[in-house]
C-alpha cells in the first residue's frame, strides 16, 4: 500500500538541478526546430531594430535564406522605407553651375542595382501586378516632375539613370508579356505616350524641352541599361511599333539623333556636314547606324523593307539630308542595310538619287582615307538588279554627269571652299581610276 496517495500535499523530492536541465532542453529543443533560430527568442521590435543596421545588400541575401525571413525583411521595409529622402535629393540637379562629380554617378547607380534586387527577392512570391506597383512607387519619388525643384540641367541628371538601373534589375529575368505590362505601367504612370504624341504631330523643335525629356527617358529608362542586343531591340520595338511608320523615323531621330546641350538637331543633317572624318561621323550619327542595325537584327518583328522604308523617311523629314551625311549613315550601317537601300532606289527608278549617293560614297571614301573598293561593290550590287542594258548604261553615265554638276555648283555658289573643290576633283578622280583598272585589266 502506498501511503503517499493519501498525502496530496506532499510532493516527492526532486533536485532543483534537474528540473533546470530538463527546461534548457526543452528551450534549446524549441530554438533549434525554430526557423530564425536563437533570432526567434528576441521580440518584434528587436528584430526589425536589428535590421536597422544592415546594409541594402545584407538584407538582400537575408531574404533568400528562408520564407520567416523574408517575411520579416518585407514587413522592415513596409515600416522604414528604403528610397530615402536624402538620397533622392542627391541624384536631381538643381544647378548646371554645381554638377555631381563623375566619380559619384556609377556609386548611386549600383546602389539602385541593389536596390532592384532587393525588391526583386523579397517580392519573388507577388503576382505581376503588384510588383508593379512597387515599381510605380519608385518611379514616382525619383521623376524630375515630381520634384520640389525642377532639374536645371537634364542632361547631368542622374534620376532615371538611376530608376533605368533598378527597374532592368527588378524584371530581370521576366517573360516578354511580363515586360510588355511593365512598359505599359510605366507609360500610363507617367503619361509618356500622351507628351510623344503630342510631340511627333507637332512641328520639330516647336517642343525642345519635351523632346529632350522623351528623349532621356526612354534612353535612360528603357535602352541604355539593357545588358544585351537582343534587350535592347525587344524595347526598341516596344517604344516604336504603336505608331505609324512616319513617326518610327521621327522616333528614332529624336532617340538617337545628334543633340546640343538640351536641343535636338532636327535641321543639322539637312544643311551642314559635320562628320568632316570618321571620328566625327561617329559621334553625330553613330547612335541612329546602332539603332537601325539592332532593329535589322530582329528579324522577330523588323523586316529588311521596314528598315529601308525607315532610312528612307528619316532622312527626308522634316527636311531632306544632304548626300554626304546619308553617305556617312549608310557606310555605318554597313554593306546588307546600304546595298538593300541602293536596290530598292534602283528597282523603284530612282537614279538620280542613287548617283548622288554613289557620288557621295567617293567623297566620304576619300575625306576618310579609304579604299574605293566599297564603292565598287555597291555599284555591282545595283547593275544585279538593272535588267536592261540600256538602263545600266544611263546608271553609269548619271554617275559622272553627277560629278560634273556638284564641280560646277561648287565652282560657282561655294568660292573660298578650297577643301570641298579639292575633295570631290580627288574623289572623281580615284573613281575613275578604279573604274579604269577595272575596264582594262588583263585577263
Amino acid at each position: 500500500m502506498n501511503i503517499t496517495h493519501y498525502m496530496p500535499c506532499k510532493k516527492p523530492r526532486r533536485s532543483t538541478r534537474l528540473e533546470f536541465k530538463e527546461k534548457e532542453a526543452v528551450k534549446e529543443k524549441s530554438v533549434q526546430s525554430s526557423p530564425l533560430g536563437f533570432f526567434d527568442m528576441f521580440p518584434v521590435e528587436l528584430k526589425l531594430m536589428f535590421l536597422k543596421y544592415l546594409s541594402v545588400e545584407d538584407l538582400s541575401n537575408l531574404t533568400i535564406t528562408s520564407k520567416v525571413f523574408r517575411n520579416l525583411v518585407e514587413g522592415f521595409l513596409t515600416i522604414h522605407p528604403i528610397l530615402k529622402k536624402d538620397i533622392v535629393d542627391r541624384i536631381h540637379i538643381q544647378s548646371k553651375y554645381l554638377p555631381m562629380p563623375a566619380i559619384k554617378h556609377t556609386d548611386y547607380i549600383q546602389l539602385f542595382g541593389r536596390l532592384g534586387l532587393l525588391i526583386k527577392r523579397s517580392t519573388c512570391l507577388y503576382s505581376t501586378k503588384d510588383r508593379l506597383k512597387f515599381i510605380n512607387e519608385v518611379l514616382t519619388k525619383l521623376l524630375c516632375c515630381n520634384y520640389t525643384e525642377h532639374c536645371e540641367d537634364l542632361s547631368m541628371c542622374l534620376a532615371m539613370s538611376c530608376f533605368g538601373k533598378f527597374l532592368h534589375t527588378v524584371i530581370a529575368g521576366w517573360d516578354d508579356c511580363e515586360c510588355v505590362r511593365a512598359y505599359e505601367a510605366i507609360c500610363s504612370h507617367t503619361c509618356l505616350m500622351k507628351n510623344v504624341k503630342l510631340v511627333l504631330m507637332s512641328k520639330s523643335g516647336s517642343h525642345q524641352r519635351l523632346e529632350f525629356e522623351i528623349r532621356c527617358f526612354f534612353r535612360r529608362v528603357f535602352l541604355d541599361p539593357c545588358s544585351s542586343i537582343q534587350d535592347k531591340a525587344f524595347w526598341m520595338t516596344r517604344i516604336l511599333k504603336p505608331w505609324p511608320l512616319v513617326y518610327q523615323a521621327r522616333l528614332i531621330f529624336l532617340i538617337y539623333g545628334p543633340v546640343l546641350e538640351d536641343e535636338i538637331l532636327w535641321f543639322e543633317l539637312s544643311e551642314n556636314t559635320p562628320a568632316v572624318n570618321s571620328v566625327q561621323s561617329s559621334q553625330h550619327m553613330g547612335g541612329l547606324a546602332n539603332a537601325l542595325q539592332i532593329l535589322h537584327h530582329y528579324k522577330q518583328e523588323w523586316s529588311e523593307d521596314d528598315v529601308v522604308s525607315i532610312i528612307d523617311e528619316m532622312t527626308s523629314s522634316p527636311e531632306e539630308w544632304l548626300a554626304e551625311n546619308m553617305a556617312h549613315l549608310l557606310i555605318l550601317c554597313g554593306d546588307v542595310i546600304t546595298s538593300k537601300l541602293l536596290i530598292s532606289k534602283a528597282i523603284n527608278g530612282r537614279m538620280m538619287e542613287l548617283s548622288s549617293l554613289i557620288t557621295s560614297f567617293c567623297l566620304v571614301c576619300v575625306k576618310n582615307s579609304l579604299n574605293l573598293d566599297y564603292v565598287i561593290a555597291m555599284i555591282r550590287h545595283v547593275l544585279r538588279v538593272i535588267d536592261s542594258a540600256k538602263d545600266r548604261q544611263i546608271f553609269s553615265c548619271s554617275i559622272t554627269d553627277m560629278f560634273k554638276e556638284l564641280i560646277i555648283d561648287i565652282h560657282e555658289f561655294e568660292e573660298g571652299q578650297g577643301n570641298d573643290m579639292f575633295y570631290m576633283v580627288t574623289s572623281m578622280a580615284e573613281f575613275t581610276k578604279k573604274i579604269m583598272m577595272l575596264a582594262f585589266k588583263e585577263p
